[in-house]
């Protein structure tokens, strides 16, 4: 698989070339974006936010109507779009077309975004808690940075904006750490965690095997 670039996924989607973070997940407290939202009246560039939040068949809590209200108390209301729940194949081309994918929960059990978005190719700036300690690889694949820290938070999305060279690598590193967590790949370690302990299971390994280029 390989990701497509950030300039004609843009194209595809119809948004303009101009510097573009992308936010997927429920519109809930816990997910952080009243800390994004700060964090976006503090950078040094002047990016778009995207927000593609919530299922289709999730209640209307209220923090949804509260978030609309951050943005326009904020002056975000030209540079922060809530775009609603989103069919899979077309958020494949929102993740390749994000210079960044941000996740500023409060806490994440594993973060199936955060391997989603790094699959497409998009770097990941995420907030240190939970299992997005280990599906981020700080300065690898993306970096991570304290939660509820919106200075933090604004800091490490400047440097990722304003370095091109910086966004490939993280890019590149992310897609092949992704690929490391398809079913196959993990079913091969576990085969082999298995094999350690007993032997016999070493014959299953032939039908788990990895393929990682």
């Amino acid at each position: 698989f390989q990701p497509l670039g950030a300039a004609a996924a843009k194209n595809l989607l119809e948004l303009p070339p101009e510097p573009l973070l992308l936010y997927v997940g429920r519109l809930q407290p816990i997910k952080g974006l009243e800390t994004l939202l700060e964090a976006m009246t503090r950078l040094r560039q002047d990016a778009r936010l995207l927000i593609v939040g919530g299922d289709q068949d999730e209640p209307e809590n209220g923090h949804g109507e509260y978030l609309r209200g951050r943005v326009g108390a904020l002056g975000l209301g030209e540079r922060v779009h809530f775009l609603g729940a989103q069919p899979q194949q077309r958020l494949r081309l929102f993740y390749a077309a994000a210079d960044a994918t941000v996740m500023p929960s409060y806490y994440e059990s594993f973060g199936m975004v955060a391997l989603e978005a790094m699959a497409c190719g998009s770097p990941v700036v995420a907030s240190r808690v939970g299992g997005l300690t280990t599906t981020v690889r700080d300065g690898v694949t993306g970096f991570l940075v304290p939660e509820g820290d919106a200075g933090a938070l604004a800091e490490r999305l400047t440097t990722v904006l304003g370095d091109a060279r910086l966004r490939a690598r993280l890019g590149r590193e992310a897609t092949r750490w992704a690929a490391e967590h398809r079913w196959p790949c993990v079913a091969e370690k576990v085969c082999g965690l298995y094999a350690e302990l007993r032997p016999a299971a070493s014959q299953h390994l032939g039908h788990a095997r990895c393929t990682r280029s």
